[in-house]
C-alpha cells in the first residue's frame, strides 16, 4: 500500500496520496500529522523482538512522553517507530500499558473497518490537567503540603523549564528530600520584596534575540559576556550574595556563582546555588571558589547574572536611563539640580523620590527651602516654558519604568541588615519579665505600668437587676403611617395595635426580626 499524508498503512484508498496534487489531510486527522516526524528512524525488528516486556514497555513509555503534544497515537504508528506490534505479536504489552497509570487508553472507530473498535494510546501525567505555566503554579500553589517536582516535570512540553524558571525567581519554595531523592515544592505566598542600593544600568553589549530562552545552554554559550553583567553605582557586595535571587529589568537570576562557562546545571556542586532564594551563609565552598576563581567578578561596580539578560529586559533598563536622563536635564534648566533634587536622584533614592522632586517643579525652586513668593517666582511659575517644564517633569517621574527597573531587587531584607539583627539578636529578652524591665529603663513605660493593656469587656445587654434590657420605641414627631392602602385592612389593625403598645412603652417584638 503506499504511502499517505498521515503515516499510516491501514487508512482507506481514498486518503492515499497520488502525485502532486492531491489534497491536503482532512480535519479529522490533523492530530496524527505531527507523527511524520516520528517515523524518520527505522527501528532494528531483529533486536525488539529479544526484548522483554519490561523493556518494551519503558520504550513505549519514553515515545509516549517525547511526543504527548501528538495526543492519542495509533498501534501502527508506534509499530513504525518502535517496532513493537501491540496488535499481533506483543499484545501482552498492550494488556500492560492498560494497568499504567500513565497511560491513557481510548478506543476509537478502526478507520478501515468501522464497525471494530482500536486501541490508542497516550502519555498522561500524574496532573493531566497542567498545561501550562499558569496552570503548573496553580497546581503548586494548590499543595500546600508540597508536590514532588517530578510529578509536574512530565505535564507538558517545557515544564522542566518553567519549574526552573519559578525556584530561580522564588516564586516557590524548592527543599531536598532524601527520602524519595526528589525535590519538593510548595507556595511561596505573598512575596517580600526589597530594593538594592545603587542604579543599575546595562553594560554595552549585544542584546539577546527576543525568542532566545535564557536557560538554553547554547544561547548561554553564544551570548555576550557582558550580557551577564550589569553595572551598579553602590556597592551590591554587602546586600546580597552569590547565588541569591535578584531581579533586573523585570527578568529574576540567581547572582553568578559559576566557575567554568554553561549553565548551573553543568557547574560543579561547589558552585551551584542553593535552591533558596536567600542564604544566611554563603556558599559552602565559596572561600575555594574565590581562590580558583570565580568566572565572572562581582564587585562594588559589578553584579554579576547566571544568564544573560533578555531583550525586554535590558530595553526596561533603558527606559529607566532615558526618564532618569530627562528628569536630570529639566532639573538642571530649572536650577533645582543641587539640594534636595541631588538627593531624590542619588543611587540611594527610592521609587518615591522622583514624583516628589517632580512636585518641587510647580514650586519652582528646591524642596528644602522655604517657600516665599517673590516676584521673580510667580513669574517664573506662571510663563508657559515653566508649565512646560513641570508637565514634562511629571510625566517622566511617573513613568512606570523609572519606579520599576531603576534599582535591582531581592527577596527578604539585604544581607547588612540581616547581619545586624542576627548580631543583636541575643540582646533580645526571651521572656515578658526581661523585656518589661528593659523598657521600663528606657522609659518606654512607667514603673507600675503593665506591658500589655487590659482588654476592653463588652458591656452586657441587661439592667440593674441583671435582666436583659427591653427595647423601647419611640415615635419621631411628626411620623405618619406611609402603607396608607393598610388602613381598615386585617394587617392595618394588627400596625395599629402595635402603635399604641409602642407608645405606651410596651415591648411588641421585633417583626421576626
Amino acid at each position: 500500500m503506499s504511502t499517505n499524508a498521515y503515516g499510516f498503512d491501514f487508512l482507506k484508498s481514498e486518503h492515499q496520496l497520488d502525485g502532486n496534487d492531491a489534497a491536503p489531510p482532512r480535519p479529522a486527522f490533523e492530530s496524527f500529522s505531527s507523527t511524520r516526524s516520528m517515523l524518520s528512524d527505522v527501528p532494528d525488528l531483529s533486536a525488539v523482538r529479544l526484548m522483554t516486556t519490561n523493556e518494551k514497555i519503558f520504550i513505549i513509555n519514553n515515545f509516549l512522553k517525547a511526543h504527548r503534544s501528538a495526543g492519542y497515537l495509533a498501534p501502527s504508528v508506534i509499530f513504525k517507530s518502535t517496532g513493537i506490534d501491540l496488535i499481533d505479536r506483543d499484545a501482552d504489552v498492550a494488556r500492560e500499558l492498560e494497568r499504567k497509570e500513565n497511560i491513557a487508553v481510548e478506543q476509537v472507530p478502526d478507520p478501515e473497518n468501522p464497525s471494530l473498535m482500536l486501541s490508542t494510546y497516550a502519555y498522561q501525567s500524574k496532573f493531566s490537567h497542567v498545561r501550562d505555566r499558569k496552570s503548573l503554579v496553580a497546581q503548586i500553589n494548590s499543595s500546600k503540603n508540597g508536590v514532588r517536582m517530578s510529578f509536574l516535570v512530565d505535564t507538558y512540553e517545557g515544564a522542566h523549564t518553567d519549574i526552573w524558571n519559578l525556584i530561580t525567581a522564588g516564586d516557590v519554595i524548592a527543599c531536598e528530600n532524601k527520602e524519595f531523592k526528589d525535590k519538593i515544592l510548595f507556595p511561596r505566598g505573598e512575596s517580600f520584596l526589597v530594593e538594592l542600593d545603587g542604579i543599575v544600568t546595562v553594560k554595552n553589549g549585544a542584546v539577546v534575540p527576543p525568542t532566545s530562552m535564557s536557560s538554553d545552554p547554547t544561547v548561554q554559550r553564544l551570548a555576550n559576556p557582558s550580557d551577564y553583567l550589569v553595572e551598579t553605582d553602590v556597592d551590591p557586595t554587602v546586600q546580597i550574595r552569590r547565588g541569591e535571587a535578584v531581579s533586573v529589568g523585570d527578568q529574576w537570576f540567581r547572582v553568578s556563582s559559576a566557575v567554568q562557562e554553561g549553565p548551573l546545571s553543568e557547574q560543579p556542586v561547589r558552585a551551584q546555588a542553593r535552591l533558596s532564594a536567600v542564604s544566611i551563609l554563603p556558599l559552602p565552598a565559596d572561600q575555594r571558589n574565590e581562590l580558583d576563581g570565580y568566572l565572572r567578578p562581582f564587585n562594588s561596580k559589578i553584579l554579576p547574572l547566571d544568564h544573560p539578560l533578555a531583550a525586554y529586559a535590558k530595553e526596561n533598563l533603558l527606559k529607566a536611563k532615558r526618564s532618569r536622563d530627562q528628569l536630570h536635564k529639566l532639573a538642571g534648566a530649572r536650577g533645582l539640580s543641587g539640594g534636595v533634587a541631588a538627593q531624590l536622584l542619588s543611587p540611594l533614592a527610592s521609587s518615591t523620590n522622583p514624583s516628589t522632586l517632580a512636585q518641587s517643579f510647580a514650586t519652582g525652586g528646591s524642596t528644602n527651602k522655604r517657600k516665599q513668593p517673590t516676584a521673580q517666582k510667580s513669574s517664573l511659575i506662571a510663563s508657559e516654558q515653566g508649565q512646560k517644564d513641570a508637565a514634562a517633569a511629571q510625566k517622566a517621574a511617573t513613568d512606570p519604568s523609572l519606579a520599576l527597573y531603576t534599582h535591582a531587587r531581592r527577596h527578604g531584607c539585604t544581607t547588612d541588615v540581616r547581619n545586624m539583627y542576627l548580631k543583636t539578636q541575643e540582646l533580645l529578652p526571651e521572656s515578658e519579665e526581661d523585656l518589661h524591665k528593659l523598657m521600663v529603663k528606657h522609659k518606654l513605660l512607667d514603673p507600675g505600668e503593665a506591658i500589655r493593656r487590659p482588654r476592653l469587656e463588652r458591656k452586657p445587654n441587661v439592667d440593674n437587676d441583671g435582666k436583659p434590657k427591653k427595647r423601647r420605641y419611640y415615635e419621631r414627631k411628626n411620623q405618619r403611617m406611609t402603607n396608607v392602602h393598610l388602613v381598615g385592612t386585617e394587617i392595618g389593625n394588627i400596625l395599629e395595635a402595635a402603635k399604641e403598645k409602642q407608645q405606651q412603652g410596651k415591648n411588641v417584638g421585633d417583626g421576626g426580626m
